[in-house]
């Protein structure tokens, strides 16, 4: 439980920073990032929570888990399974119909002693009694634990709006405090990312041996979701990798997509580059590869792009700021693209989501780039290097790093080479 007590105190740092006497969690991710509770119905994607936290700044208050009733026994089975989930008190709310359900009698079931123990213990760390909905739920929670005037954060303002209508608490955003304290990994965290790079090594290695002059990349991508699952990856709904296929010269947010049904032809550049989580992690690595032979100019063109990115980097340590270190001014390979323009390079902090970089919402835009955000130990940064030329193709690759003290420790330690696939043009 010791990562989930130096998260809560992050956390309650970020709330003391902020003024505020607590933060109500109920996005999956920050939910999972606070007590380890996940849920099958994470999934579902639905339009509301079905879980939340609530997180007081006080450490004499306790935290409090809010889940559905018919999922109290969640906490035991999670770890059974080896996946402790951490909280003070519980509070609970029917969902559909399933709490009814639930507590309708069987004189068929009859659980073992041990597990009924562990209920009764988990039932006795309960508060109050179960609600309606969530918004009831958090609403009486906090009414049990600060007062109305106190400001409390949520991470998803309608929720806010929802509790302060209905018990007039004075609510605020959640987002830049969770993200701040999202930033700077624990140590099991860390241990968790690490595993997750030697499996992402294994997933490259793979995906390249797929390749080849008349494959699909719908072929290449079924196999390479199969190799994920195998390993302990959940691929992405649609697709394990995020690009893939021939570029065709048209800059687009979901650039580098081939339609899935055509073969790759020699001459053709794949840009292969991961959609995966491991234990809920982020998996963020790309590489370039060549179907056939590369030409010598497009492979000068690609170790002018590498050039740039390793000497971004090194860049890389405590107390530099990542808007600074993406300038290009002072790189000479940069003056081997044609033109320079087209190079885009982007650091960006990567965890539970694959920008969970510290910036002021919303963060995606022009001015968190521009802005960047100060480098800090412990973090995990993505350099992202990307050329979009369009008179010999792309350039790509991305690496993700552990800040420490002395710079950066890269967590992948596949090749950064152009990959050439071993097939005639």
């Amino acid at each position: 439980m010791n990562s989930y007590l130096e998260k809560i105190k992050r956390i309650r740092a970020e709330l003391t920073f902020a003024g505020a006497a607590g933060a109500v969690l109920s996005t999956q991710d920050n939910v999972f990032y606070a007590t380890g509770f996940s849920s099958v119905m994470d999934g579902w994607h639905l339009a509301e929570p079905i879980a939340a936290v609530f997180v007081p700044a006080d450490t004499a208050s306790p935290v409090v888990l809010i889940l559905p009733e018919a999922s109290v026994i969640s906490p035991i089975v999670s770890e059974r399974g080896g996946h402790p989930v951490y909280y003070d008190r519980l509070a609970t709310f029917d969902m559909l119909n399933f709490c009814e359900t639930a507590r309708a009698e069987d004189a068929h079931l009859a659980l073992p002693e041990d597990l009924l123990a562990e209920l009764g213990e988990v039932m006795e760390r309960v508060e109050g009694d179960s609600r309606p909905d969530i918004i009831q739920t958090i609403a009486a929670s906090l009414s049990r634990h600060v007062a109305k005037n106190d400001l409390i954060l949520f991470d998803d303002l309608r929720v806010a709006a929802r509790v302060e209508a209905l018990n007039g608490q004075s609510t605020g955003d959640a987002l830049e405090a969770t993200f701040a304290a999202r930033a700077i990994k624990t140590e099991d965290e860390l241990r968790t990312l690490r595993e997750s790079g030697r499996i992402a090594d294994d997933i490259m290695a793979y995906t390249i041996s797929q390749l080849g002059i008349d494959k699909s990349w719908s072929e290449v991508e079924k196999q390479v979701a199969h190799f994920m699952i195998d390993h302990d990856v959940d691929p992405l709904p649609g697709s394990p990798m995020l690009f893939g296929g021939a570029y065709d010269l048209v800059f687009r947010p979901d650039l580098f997509r081939t339609p899935v049904s055509l073969p790759f032809k020699g001459g053709e550049i794949a840009i292969l580059e991961t959609q995966g989580r491991y234990k809920n992690f982020w998996i963020d690595i790309n590489r370039t590869a060549h179907i056939g032979p590369a030409s010598a100019a497009y492979r000068d063109q690609f170790n002018a792009v590498r050039a740039i990115f390793e000497t971004i980097s090194a860049r890389l340590k405590p107390g530099v700021n990542t808007a600074e270190i993406c300038a290009l001014g002072d790189i000479p390979a940069a003056r081997r693209l044609d033109p320079p323009e087209k190079l885009l390079v982007v650091a960006h902090s990567i965890g539970l989501v694959p920008l969970e970089s510290p910036v002021k919402y919303p963060g995606t835009g022009l001015h968190g780039a521009k802005e960047g955000f100060v480098v800090e130990p412990d973090m995990v940064i993505s350099i992202d290097c990307l050329y979009f030329g369009s008179r010999l193709g792309p350039s790509h690759m991305e690496n993700v790093f552990i800040i420490n003290e002395a710079g950066a420790e890269p967590l992948y330690q596949f090749p950064l080479d152009l990959a050439e696939t071993a097939c005639n043009i």
